[in-house]
């Protein structure tokens, strides 16, 4: 690799940023996405250059900040060392489609895996599932396969519409959000919904989900922007405390 600070032209923004998305990559190892060296995070370049995305060949456990390329939405490597992750055109046409989104993940989490395999429909039965109530997780359907051409990423981002993730069959699932915080919650919150999903279709009970007004004042009360930069600082300092001891 390159010096680190030639590598990013000493943005600092961009290197603060940076920083956080690795940490990010190693939460969502911690919380049960990952998958040797596939998966991979991306962040929307501020200055309209494309998007800053994980190298190929690491895993998400080993991400540090100077393992990103700086890949404008054609696929071309602008800046960064290393190997593009072939679905990069998941993430270009996901940000060329949603000016909402600054960070994008894409991953195969055991239990969200499995759902997807499935036809259940995603609903939100715990407070992770009401992460995703506004426009719920939608599935994308047309192949199983990974998505590495303009087509099938365009295809992908039009399955997801204005959703916060979506699950893509017998693969995995993309997440997106506005912030670092918000893409790194949406990741784990989808995780431990799908679980909860699985677990309770194999219990043997009737279950219902919560009335409608009630999912409505959980996402209203429960992911304001206070509680969203807790759970953030929870869970860094669970990875601080899993690093230090070398567990992760």
């Amino acid at each position: 690799m390159q010096d680190f600070d030639s590598l990013y032209s000493n943005d600092q923004s961009v290197l603060s940023t940076l920083h956080q998305l690795a940490r990010a990559h190693r939460i969502l190892e911690m919380e049960g996405h990952g998958d040797m060296s596939l998966g991979h995070m991306s962040y929307r370049d501020p200055e309209g250059r494309g998007m800053w995305l994980k190298r190929g060949n690491l895993g998400l456990d080993e991400v540090q900040a100077e393992d990103f390329l700086l890949v404008d939405f054609e696929g071309n490597v602008l800046e960064g060392k290393g190997i593009l992750h072939l679905e990069w055109p998941l993430h270009s046409e996901l940000y060329l489609a949603r000016p909402d989104v600054n960070f994008i993940g894409h991953s195969h989490p055991f239990y969200t895996t499995a759902f997807a395999t499935t036809t259940a429909e995603f609903g939100p039965y715990t407070n992770e599932g009401v992460w995703f109530a506004k426009d719920g997780v939608p599935r994308f359907d047309l192949t199983s396969n990974i998505i590495t051409s303009i087509e099938l990423g365009k295809e992908h981002a039009t399955a997801m519409g204005s959703s916060l993730a979506i699950l893509l069959s017998n693969h995995g699932c993309s997440f997106v959000g506005e912030t670092v915080q918000d893409v790194t919650l949406a990741g784990v919150f989808l995780e431990r919904a799908c679980k909860f999903h699985l677990t309770l279709a194999t219990s043997g009970y009737d279950y219902r989900l919560p009335p409608q007004e009630e999912t409505d004042f959980k996402l209203e009360e429960i992911y304001r922007p206070k509680a969203r930069n807790n759970f953030w600082n929870y869970y860094n300092r669970r990875l601080d405390r899993l690093e230090k001891s070398g567990r992760l």
